[in-house]
């Protein structure tokens, strides 16, 4: 069977209070597709030690991760911040797919005008203004927040067209949103590099970068009420970097637990973590951490009482 992999990077930026006050970010990239997310590039760097660009660490999170899945396909799925041309060329050098939200739609590209044979440059926007959607192409998606869930509509149209400098091939997905009373109320604009040329592809695409939504979950997980990454209590950038390697590993470990033990044993360590078994619980990790927390408090305790018991004999 063959395999494809969906990577999302993302960038978390935090100031530390070190002597000079320097601007610290974390980089990592992760597979979303997957039962258990894997991460195959992390790094925490410093503005003003070792730090070159940040267009460095994504371009070594794209050859980092090329290298991992070196014979397996990738398709790298990316929000706004990632719509930049040399990406683009990274991506295709890497023989890797993109899917990629378009936040640029004023830049110029050239569509290929089949009447006059010929190139004509028009802009972004303009042009996905202009892309019909396709009737038959169109289902309903649910989008889910704060614990509530809306239905939308989407309808899809697709465009070829290139990049006026490289001459690199794209495609751009439009996917138009409407309500219950038919009214658009979202546009967006996805640029890739697979070729779409019927409407199962453009839906394929359209569903693929949905799943950069994934990463979040691991992301939140992470921070404040989940492992607390942000509260680093380390100074060098050496620490910094062993600290995020553990805490992306604990975070790893919940996950494998959540999806790969047996769901009873899982709704156990739940009810030990606080689970009230009411309706606005919410079965993700956090409560699964605080059981596990309470089973290896439980395990510490009883193995210090089994080398050194509890001085009963001073209260007589």
């Amino acid at each position: 069977m063959s395999w494809r992999g969906f990577l999302r990077c993302i960038k978390a930026p935090r100031r530390t209070a070190t002597a000079r006050r320097a601007w610290r970010a974390a980089i990592t990239a992760t597979l979303v597709n997957t039962r258990v997310p894997a991460t195959t590039y992390a790094n925490w760097f410093s503005y003003t030690t070792d730090f070159i660009s940040e267009n460095r660490e994504l371009y070594r999170a794209i050859r980092t991760t090329r290298w991992v899945f070196l014979n397996r396909g990738l398709r790298f799925v990316g929000d706004g911040a990632l719509d930049d041309r040399k990406i683009y060329g990274w991506l295709s050098g890497a023989a890797a797919e993109f899917v990629i939200r378009a936040s640029h739609l004023e830049r110029r590209v050239q569509v290929y005008n089949r009447r006059l044979d010929r190139w004509e440059e028009e802009s972004l926007g303009d042009l996905a203004r202009t892309v019909p959607s396709a009737d038959s192409c169109s289902w309903q998606v649910a989008f889910s927040h704060a614990g509530r869930t809306r239905l939308a509509t989407i309808k899809v149209g697709w465009l070829e067209l290139r990049l006026p400098e490289s001459h690199q091939p794209l495609w751009a997905v439009v996917a138009q949103e409407y309500d219950a009373t038919e009214q658009a109320t979202r546009t967006l604009v996805l640029l890739t590099n697979v070729a779409v040329w019927e409407e199962a592809t453009a839906r394929a695409v359209y569903e693929d970068w949905r799943l950069r939504g994934k990463i979040e979950h691991g992301y939140r997980f992470c921070q404040e009420q989940g492992l607390d990454v942000e509260d680093m209590r380390v100074r060098t950038l050496e620490r910094l970097r062993r600290l995020f390697v553990l805490v992306l590993l604990a975070m790893q470990f919940v996950w494998h637990v959540m999806q790969r033990w047996p769901p009873v044993a899982v709704r156990w360590l739940r009810w030990l973590g606080g689970k009230l078994g009411l309706g606005i619980d919410r079965d993700g990790p956090y409560l699964l951490l605080r059981g596990l927390h309470a089973v290896w408090q439980t395990v510490a305790a009883l193995s210090h009482l089994g080398v050194c018991p509890f001085p009963h004999e001073a209260f007589r």
